[in-house]
């Protein structure tokens, strides 16, 4: 069975005033929720990842504070949510690292749903998406990456992970 997973389209990342905002990576919303729409559509699995952080993370060593618990910023954009609403094969997932496999349910939903294809969008194409589509090669998983409803704050980065998601990896990278 097929499932897609939607990376972090929240509104630290998306919106113009989010902590972690880069001009463009909107562009990705319209493509993801086009995307959630079809996988409901065939009633297919949508999980939904979310960057989700303690105020005292120690990401935010590397990174400005972002997606903190009860803050707007942690929200879904509300395309996204409006795309997810009332749907009875929606999985969300909190997640403190880059990968949605580490320290998450992620592996034990794709494993009692029987899901052995994978679809991924989201964000950013050379942090969270990448590391989650190495963690899902890793354990044999079919992955197949939009690249259109990815996005990084780094053109060439993007660049680097696509190509790395394919060639490295394995992955298939829709284009």
């Amino acid at each position: 069975m097929k499932a897609l997973v939607a990376v972090d389209l929240q509104k630290d990342f998306i919106e113009s005033d989010g902590a972690l905002y880069t001009p463009g990576v909107e562009k990705v919303v319209p493509e993801a929720v086009r995307l959630i729409k079809k996988f409901r559509s065939e009633g297919l699995p949508v999980i939904v990842t979310t960057d989700y952080h303690t105020p005292d993370d120690k990401e935010f060593e590397r990174w400005p504070a972002h997606c903190v618990i009860n803050t707007d910023g942690v929200e879904l954009v509300d395309e996204v949510k409006q795309a997810i609403s009332g749907y009875e094969k929606l999985f969300l997932i909190r997640k403190n690292r880059y990968s949605a496999m580490y320290n998450t349910e992620l592996e034990d939903i794709i494993e009692k749903n029987e899901i052995d294809e994978i679809h991924i969008c989201g964000l950013l194409s050379n942090i969270c998406v990448m590391f989650t589509v190495e963690e899902l090669m890793n354990r044999d998983y079919r992955s197949v990456v939009h690249e259109k409803a990815t996005a990084s704050n780094d053109p060439e980065m993007h660049r680097f992970a696509m190509r790395t998601i394919e060639e490295v990896l394995g992955a298939e990278v829709r284009r």
